[in-house]
């Protein structure tokens, strides 16, 4: 890792937005403080040592662990906070994974801005994701991997010399490495099966943060969901998994109307959910079937190479004129 101690220089245009992009779990927090240098934890603050300039480092997920909410409340509020740094015209650092390139793109407009991707490789990504205090669920992880890394290309045409790749190399995961690549070389059922073997086998360490059981707001809502359950199509074993959406679903519907929906609207929600995870088990799919391609492919080899420390010191350096 390099230092951007000799990189930051003094602000004389437009507030500068640096877009740290990569899947989750990829160490973006570890290589930018590694670049940045000092962190006010109380005012979420980076000082460059060396600089006068100040970035507001913006991330949700801080709010998420700080804060103890939901990562939908966490989301919204962080959208409020994020708008209204740009509305000041500070210099912001914004810790995303990036995998939209039109969200991305659209977010601080009027910021020179500039474009830091952090690559290391799926397993170490979906191990290090397991040791966050807010752990994605595996398909998440995978899914945010993929979806990014298909971008690069994309992004070096939109950013030029305003772009850097990083990779970041995590020591200890040898083994995992070498198991999940031989996996990848099976193809995508083969990978999927390692996948499944790894969770199985690991089910506390791989468990996500947001796996916890949903609680009814009160008991009346809970007793008119247990009623309406019998009544419908709902199967334990097939249909354990999708419970937890669609008790969330069923309550949101009995505030909403003041009233208990039935067990015509709780089948309904549980088709839905039924179709959902269908949908998500599909697209889970195209996403290990995106790994295994680009794992296996010599032209991904050849875009992740990571800039040279000199040429990243150049792109900065010209980037903070």
């Amino acid at each position: 890792m390099i230092s951007l101690l000799k990189l930051i220089l003094e602000d004389n245009g437009n507030p500068k937005g640096i877009i740290l992009a990569g899947g989750a779990g990829v160490g973006k927090s570890y290589v930018v403080r590694n670049l940045l240098g000092d962190l006010n934890e109380k005012t979420g603050i980076f000082t460059p040592k060396g600089s006068n300039l100040k970035f507001k480092y913006m991330n949700p997920d801080d709010i998420v662990e700080k804060e103890g909410t939901s990562l939908g409340v966490a989301m919204g509020k962080f959208k409020e906070i994020f708008q209204d740094a740009q509305n000041k015209k500070e210099n912001i650092i914004w810790d995303t994974t990036a995998a939209n390139i039109k969200n991305t793109m659209a977010q601080m407009p009027g910021y020179d801005k500039f474009m830091v991707m952090v690559y290391t490789h799926p397993i170490i990504s979906l191990y290090q994701n397991a040791k966050r205090e807010r752990t994605l669920p595996m398909e998440a992880a995978i899914k945010t991997w993929d979806g990014v890394y298909s971008n690069i290309e994309e992004y070096k045409k939109l950013f030029g010399d305003k772009f850097v790749l990083i990779k970041n190399v995590i020591p200890g995961y040898e083994k995992q490495v070498q198991e999940f690549d031989k996996a990848v070389a099976g193809g995508k059922d083969s990978l999927k099966q390692y996948l499944e073997n790894l969770i199985a086998n690991n089910q506390e360490q791989f468990k996500s943060s947001f796996s916890k059981e949903f609680e009814f707001e009160n008991k009346e809502i809970e007793q008119a969901f247990n009623d309406a359950l019998p009544e419908t199509s709902y199967d334990e074993k097939k249909d354990k998994s999708i419970l937890k959406g669609v008790k969330k679903e069923f309550q949101k519907d009995y505030l909403k109307k003041n009233e208990d929906p039935g067990s015509k609207v709780l089948e309904k929600k549980l088709q839905s959910a039924r179709n959902t995870k269908e949908k998500n088990e599909q697209n889970y799919n195209e996403d290990l079937e995106g790994i295994v391609n680009k794992l296996t492919s010599s032209k991904f080899k050849e875009i992740t190479e990571p800039n040279s420390e000199e040429d990243i010191k150049s792109k900065f350096n010209s980037f903070l004129k």
